[in-house]
């Protein structure tokens, strides 16, 4: 059974990544799993750095490069396994 932060992660990369959505639905590896908390991981913590005043710019783009690098190896993978 996944975590609560593996099924957010899943959910919200299947809004960023749409082409995916079929491949990430019937996904349920261990592997995908901890991509997916991860993802959720950095996004929060993505939200929250982008609310903070002052607004921290470097930790802001070093999360968002973490988000991209997350969204890129899930598309590996969806695309390795297919």
């Amino acid at each position: 059974m996944q975590s609560s932060n593996a099924r957010s992660g899943r959910n919200k990369l299947m809004l960023k990544l749409p082409a995916l959505r079929d491949q990430l639905r019937s996904h349920v590896s261990d592997t995908i799993a901890d991509l997916f908390e991860s993802y959720d991981l950095a996004t929060i913590a993505l939200d929250r750095l982008r609310l903070e005043r002052p607004t921290d710019v470097n930790r802001v783009h070093e999360y968002e490069d973490l988000c991209r690098e997350i969204e890129r190896e899930v598309s590996r993978y969806c695309s390795e396994m297919s």
